[in-house]
């Protein structure tokens, strides 16, 4: 970061995520990312039925979520697991950091912490289902990639 951030999470305004085919979820950046040089926090609410991000894993970023309401699928290299309000979900990185989080509720929103910390190189973000990649860096900013 470059200088303290200090921020309540009612005054951040919120954005719309649109992933196509109907999907789309909320996000609040308290670190957004023109304040990043190590690390990230968001706030994420998912509607019911819906999820936040396609299947994937970071080469170099470790993530962390914190479920702070709601009940969620969280697909992973291991399978799927049932999480809800009090866990903690640590992503290494690679293949087997791979995830997916979708809200299994049909009435109540999904939200979340999503930390994470950037080292001082590109990050390279794959997406197995796809074969695309997203590269992220302080000189390129975000770019997609397709693989086929």
């Amino acid at each position: 970061m470059k200088d303290l951030i200090i921020k309540n999470i009612n005054d951040i305004q919120s954005e719309n995520l649109d992933r196509g085919n109907d999907n789309v979820f909320s996000i609040k950046r308290a670190i957004p990312e023109n304040d990043q040089d190590k690390c990230f926090a968001n706030f994420i609410e998912i509607p019911p039925g819906k999820y936040a991000y396609s299947y994937h894993y970071h080469e170099h970023t470790e993530e962390v979520f914190y479920i702070l309401s709601g009940e969620g699928s969280l697909r992973t290299y291991e399978g799927e697991k049932i999480v809800k309000a009090g866990d903690m979900c640590c992503f290494p990185t690679g293949e087997k950091g791979a995830h997916l989080l979708r809200n299994i509720s049909k009435t109540e929103v999904l939200k979340f912490i999503d930390f994470g910390a950037y080292g001082s190189h590109t990050e390279i973000v794959t997406y197995p289902d796809t074969n695309q990649y997203l590269l992220i860096g302080p000189h390129i900013g975000f770019k997609k990639i397709d693989g086929n």
